[in-house]
């Protein structure tokens, strides 16, 4: 073999190498997209899973939960549900992934990943907060 061959098939075979790698880590860094597994939804509702108004939860306007509604955190199972739904018991509580959190407190609401005063709408999505190690409660911006 020709020393100019020998070192063609051993350039060639780098190159696919290279090729290789690039797109492995490629598909790697694809697969940690930050907004995956720690994302989160907010839903206000009643201790039996019950979705109500987001008014109930609203701490700006005097209900300050008083209804008995609590906000909801947690993955769902990836389940979306508007008001009059009920959430699954499988989804509700510790076991089931999600965290209780009162309407009328402003550091629990924070260390749970929603604004710690105001009205938050049923079904937002947040990033991080109880239980992930996520970005620790900053709520997620549009797109993610």
């Amino acid at each position: 073999m020709s020393e100019a061959r020998r070192y063609g098939n051993r350039a060639g075979s780098l190159l696919s190498t290279a090729v290789l790698a690039a797109a492995a880590s490629s598909a790697l860094l694809t697969g940690c997209d930050s907004g995956g597994d720690d994302e989160q939804q907010v839903y206000c509702a009643r201790e039996d899973g019950t979705i109500v108004d987001d008014d109930e939860c609203d701490d700006d306007d005097g209900h300050h939960g008083s209804g008995g509604a609590f906000f909801f955190v947690g993955g769902f199972g990836g389940n979306t549900y508007r008001s009059g739904d009920r959430i699954p018991q499988q989804y509700l509580g510790s076991s089931g992934g999600s965290t209780r959190v009162s309407p009328s407190d402003p550091a629990a609401r924070a260390n749970a990943g929603i604004p710690s005063t105001g009205r938050v709408t049923s079904g937002t999505r947040v990033s991080g907060g109880i239980g992930t190690g996520g970005s620790g409660g900053k709520p997620a911006t549009a797109g993610s």
